[in-house]
């Protein structure tokens, strides 16, 4: 080799990790420029593909591209798709388009107004009142399911009771002077909950104490009175927990988690001896919802023994819910049992991480290192999983082991914990998957870095 040769070579060597690091860059941005291009110039069929990138991979940085498009096409299938991801994660971005869509709704296509509708009242906007009472009032068949029920989500507690009562008002004569059956009345039952108002109660009271109406009217009743809170219905609610019809039952036993009430707390722990399961789920719900310390021993023993793998996750998370030293005792056993499944001794570790990371903290990373010797994948998974949602030191130096790891999920649960902590001692393992091939991989490290501080 001559001696120019050589120093050519040298000089390739010295640069190369320069090259190799601008190409990951490259590739990088390349994969996000091509992204782009396709929200810019894409079909519609292009448009739905990179949809489903998007929600796979959870990748959010495109919303204001998706929302600029949503202005201005007119594509259907775009619309329809866009309105679809955003609703699903209750993005606000879309609530001028979609209140344009509604207002000119006589010369837009039937799905784009009703995904227009749901969409609104998915994100809560108010704005939308006018047009959904409109439509409500004026009975439009094409609309009117639609617009009860983005009503029904949209109406709440900060509203003034001049407000509230006219809704309720338009709502009832709807019910009674245009609708003829099915899930219309029902949406119509839930909306009259969440709206209340002066004539709220009695309509809902007249449907639950009618032994003559459908079962399924009556349950939606039930739930309406649960939103409703008022203290007329709770009487007629609690009736109804010992009706013979289990369904009803388990509706009278949910709505009862919204009244702080000794007679009420005491139905709540009755009804999970039912011996219909969703009665059970009721209860346990219920004492979720009330943050009911008497329900624990209960929760703990459903949580072993329940018949029904819903009943048994959702006591955990009631427990979790519930906290406290008792509901922590009950959780750690709980996990620590080896009957128990992996996914239930997980969904207990993440409760306990979640209520008091610094004490349980140290206790899950050693079972997850036990997992992980016998190859009890599923349980090193979930606990791993429950792990990254800790926040205290204790987890730092597993968060260090994390980052050496090759396993791309784990790199993933190192950026959460770094995130959630501050680590700023892995700023530089943040910076450097940021410039990894894997485009969600260097989304996530990106935003970390932010969390960072740059």
């Amino acid at each position: 080799m001559t001696r120019l040769n050589a120093a050519c070579f040298a000089a390739v060597l010295f640069f190369m990790p320069a090259f190799q690091g601008a190409a990951e860059t490259a590739s990088s941005g390349t994969e996000e420029a091509s992204l782009r291009e396709t929200i810019n110039y894409g079909t519609d069929n292009e448009i739905t593909e990179l949809i489903k990138k998007l929600r796979s991979d959870n990748i959010d940085y495109l919303d204001g591209d998706l929302i600029k498009l949503a202005e201005k096409t007119k594509n259907q299938n775009i619309i329809l798709g866009i309105f679809s991801f955003f609703g699903e994660r209750s993005v606000k971005g879309l609530e001028d388009t979609a209140l344009a869509i509604v207002s000119d709704r006589d010369s837009e296509t039937t799905q784009k107004v009703i995904a227009a509708l749901d969409y609104l009242g998915t994100v809560k906007e108010k704005r939308a009142f006018p047009a959904l009472t409109e439509i409500i009032s004026s009975g439009d068949a094409r609309y009117d399911s639609a617009a009860v029920k983005a009503l029904g989500k949209i109406v709440d507690s900060e509203m003034s009771s001049a407000d509230t009562d006219g809704i309720t008002e338009i709502l009832i004569d709807y019910y009674n002077n245009v609708t003829s059956g099915g899930n219309n009345r029902e949406a119509v039952i839930a909306a009259v909950g969440s709206s209340g108002g002066d004539a709220a109660a009695a309509f809902i009271l007249q449907i639950i104490n009618d032994d003559e109406q459908s079962v399924t009217l009556r349950m939606a009743a039930l739930e309406a009175a649960g939103k409703l809170k008022d203290s007329d219905v709770l009487d007629s609610i609690i009736a109804a927990a010992s009706s013979a019809d289990p369904n009803v039952r388990y509706a009278a036993v949910g709505a009862l988690g919204s009244f702080d009430n000794n007679y009420a707390s005491a139905v709540i722990l009755e009804s999970f001896r039912d011996s219909y399961f969703r009665t059970r789920l009721a209860a346990v719900r219920s004492a979720k919802t009330r943050r009911l310390e008497a329900a624990v021993p209960y929760l703990r023993y459903r949580a072993e023994r329940d018949e029904s793998a819903v009943v048994k996750e959702e006591a955990v998370l009631a427990l979790g819910a519930i906290g406290g030293k008792d509901a922590d005792t009950a959780l750690a056993a709980l996990m620590d049992d080896t009957k128990n499944g992996d996914a239930l001794r997980s969904l207990c570790a993440e409760m306990l991480i979640k209520n008091d990371a610094n004490a349980y903290a140290e206790k899950i990373i050693a079972k997850l290192d036990e997992a992980s010797v016998k190859k009890q994948t599923a349980l090193y998974k979930g606990l791993l999983k429950a792990l990254s949602f800790a926040r205290t030191r204790k987890v730092e130096n597993f968060t260090a082991r994390l980052f050496a790891s090759k396993d791309v999920t784990e790199k993933f649960y190192a950026l959460d914990m770094t995130a959630n902590n501050g680590f700023t001692a892995f700023k530089d393992n943040v910076e450097a998957l940021s410039k990894e091939k894997n485009l969600s991989l260097s989304s996530r490290a990106k935003r970390t870095l932010e969390k960072l501080g740059g």
